[in-house]
């Protein structure tokens, strides 16, 4: 199940789909999926960055746990916006101003993302010349962790996109419908 939701998520950020064309019934259901994985690998990352941050004190620790809860909101905004917003009930008031807030603050989290990623890729490299071996004959924790990290990337992309495509679908439809109405 993992494998096809990396699997989507790089199918939605390559552009196959038209922009403008509504979600289907299989994009809504993957990108809950997305956003359950997401919300699963931030929570256990935000619980281990405090268990950390704990026992060695450093202020570094407390700065990643809090990016990740950031992260953990935008997986529980998509969710709740599926459930509650889609089709055609437009997002307002509160959800709207927090909505446009943690989607900016995800999109700058990315540089986050991108620097454990190049952090990782860094640490495989070092630890590969250290032990003299390949990359894949690496121990397990070492490739686990940067492959974590990596669908963390891949799966926040797919989240972002997906939240942009369906505030735009949301929007769409809510126009649709109330000029249908006046037309009546």
């Amino acid at each position: 199940m993992g494998q096809l939701c990396v699997l989507y998520a790089l199918f939605v950020l390559c552009g196959k789909e038209k922009l403008n064309s509504q979600p289907s019934t299989l994009n809504l259901i993957l990108f809950r999926i997305i956003c359950v994985f997401q919300l699963l690998i931030t929570v256990f990352l935000t619980c281990t960055s405090l268990v950390n941050f704990v026992q060695t004190g450093r202020f570094y620790f407390a700065l990643e746990s809090f990016f990740f809860m950031l992260m953990a909101a935008l997986s529980i905004l998509g969710l709740n916006i599926v459930s509650n917003n889609y089709p055609d009930k437009p997002i307002t008031g509160a959800t709207k101003s927090f909505f446009n807030w943690v989607f900016l603050l995800n999109f700058l989290l990315l540089a986050f993302l991108f620097a454990l990623f190049f952090s990782g890729i860094k640490s495989l490299r070092l630890a590969s010349e250290l032990l003299n071996k390949p990359v894949l004959s690496l121990p397990v924790q070492l490739l686990v962790s940067f492959l974590i990290i990596t669908m963390m990337l891949i799966f926040h992309f797919a989240i972002l996109y997906g939240l942009y495509r369906l505030r735009r679908a949301i929007h769409q439809n809510f126009y649709e419908k109330t000029f249908e109405f006046e037309k009546d």
